[in-house]
């Protein structure tokens, strides 16, 4: 089965019927998107609108999620310290074992704040002070104007991947840092807005299977393959056709 949006266009031109050629790069085209196959399926693994309400409050007991192969949806809405009444929402993703997460993407942001904020442990709960840096993995802030310890002008985090950014001493200085991806395990995520103002949000998380030894060298081999059987095939048609 070919992805979305992959195709090898051929044309008749007069009436001999002779076709377009096909270049290269459109069979390494072909090759890699059939290798590619679908897009993966996203899910809503958590929507504060739906029947399960609101996230959990308490850093102790967070919201057990477990992340499926794909692309993965938190949505929620946050509305800072009193006299808000909501200011964090915490939630715990468990990885699958032969999967990682490979991003974490603040797709959606609404509020009159330019910004939230966002960080992550190691583990099913989140133990110790969360307004001290140390005792997270990583973290960010994130929104249309998000200010970090960077020291870089304010700048939209909607749309980007803000795993790479929160694993990067000089953004989020002063924390035990990891590697992206995330591998196999749980890990306690806090999304937070301190000002008493409504903010709605939407985080994508992507999950992938974990490579096998020598894997891309298969698929290398195999699109190969592919792409010699396929020109062998326009080859023959080619010569029919003539």
């Amino acid at each position: 089965m070919l992805a979305r949006d992959c195709w090898l266009e051929i044309q008749p031109k007069g009436i001999n019927m002779h076709y377009s050629p096909v270049t290269k790069k459109s069979l390494l085209f072909a090759a890699v998107c059939a290798l590619l196959g679908v897009a993966p399926v996203k899910a809503i693994v958590y929507d504060e609108a739906g029947p399960g309400g609101d996230l959990s409050n308490d850093k102790a007991a967070p919201t057990a999620l477990t992340l499926t192969p794909g692309l993965n949806s938190v949505i929620g809405t946050v509305n800072g310290f009193p006299p808000g009444t909501d200011p964090q929402d915490w939630v715990s993703f468990t990885i699958p074992t032969g999967f990682v997460m490979t991003s974490y993407v603040n797709s959606g942001y609404v509020s009159s704040d330019p910004q939230g904020f966002t960080g992550f442990q190691f583990g099913p709960s989140f133990m110790g002070d969360e307004f001290t840096a140390g005792n997270y993995a990583g973290y960010a802030h994130f929104g249309p104007e998000a200010t970090n310890p960077d020291m870089t002008p304010p700048v939209s985090t909607v749309g980007v991947d803000l795993l790479p950014l929160m694993a990067d001493p000089t953004f989020a200085p002063g924390t035990i840092g990891f590697t992206p991806p995330l591998r196999a395990g749980t890990y306690t995520f806090l999304i937070q807005q301190g000002n008493p103002v409504n903010t709605a949000y939407q985080f994508d998380m992507n999950v992938r299977p974990v490579p096998e030894p020598g894997s891309s060298l298969w698929l290398l081999g195999l699109g190969g393959l592919a792409i010699l059987a396929l020109r062998r095939r326009l080859g023959y048609l080619d010569r029919r056709i003539r």
